[in-house]
């Protein structure tokens, strides 16, 4: 053993911030460390929403979708999030102030708050039974632009999660946030508690 040998706890610095990855000298054993712990984030964003590979995409084709991954993971960084169930909302935050602002759409913002949900759906342990989310419209026009979307945890062993859009006869207030959630114990959104901010 060398007294310069590089260990995983070496290299966090490096996976928080891929700004930093260079560092490591690309092909070396701790780059590719790095490489393969950031890949489950990309692959974890981009297999479930392939449409943001077209944000970047000049020439018509799917680019790598690295102009947003590298800055976003900065992003997140700086906020210590803790990629979550959140994680997905927490991207659009970040769309929605980037470069790719003006390319962003309803279906893929629909589809990141459904990413969101699902995860929610198949990773809280917690009692509550769904989860509702809201969005600001960032761009001020409507708020209420967005439907709500929920996700359901799978009611039995033989059924999955499911997850849908809400039209209430009585519309909620539009959270002060990006992005407002609340948790319920049934499926009867028979009161409404109150959004909560996205957890870091």
């Amino acid at each position: 053993m060398t007294t310069d040998r590089i260990i995983d706890t070496d290299l966090l610095d490096h996976l928080t911030v891929p700004a930093r990855h260079h560092e490591l000298g690309e092909g070396s054993r701790a780059w590719v460390r790095v490489d393969t712990s950031l890949r489950i984030y990309w692959h974890t964003l981009f297999d479930i929403c392939p449409g943001l590979l077209m944000l970047d995409a000049p020439d018509g084709r799917p680019s790598d979708g690295m102009s947003i991954f590298r800055p976003f993971m900065a992003f997140a960084a700086e906020r210590a999030l803790s990629f979550d169930w959140s994680y997905y909302l927490w991207v659009d935050v970040w769309l929605s102030a980037s470069p790719f602002r003006d390319r962003m759409t309803m279906d893929l913002r629909l589809t990141l708050m459904g990413a969101a949900a699902a995860r929610w759906a198949i990773t809280d342990r917690g009692p509550d039974v769904g989860i509702v989310l809201a969005a600001r419209d960032p761009y001020g026009a409507d708020p209420l632009a967005l439907p709500l979307v929920a996700g359901w945890k799978p009611a039995s062993m033989e059924t999955g999660r499911e997850i849908e859009t809400l039209d209430l006869d009585e519309p909620l207030p539009a959270p002060a946030t990006p992005f407002g959630w609340f948790t319920t114990r049934g499926r009867d959104l028979d009161s409404f508690p109150g959004w909560a901010d996205l957890p870091l």
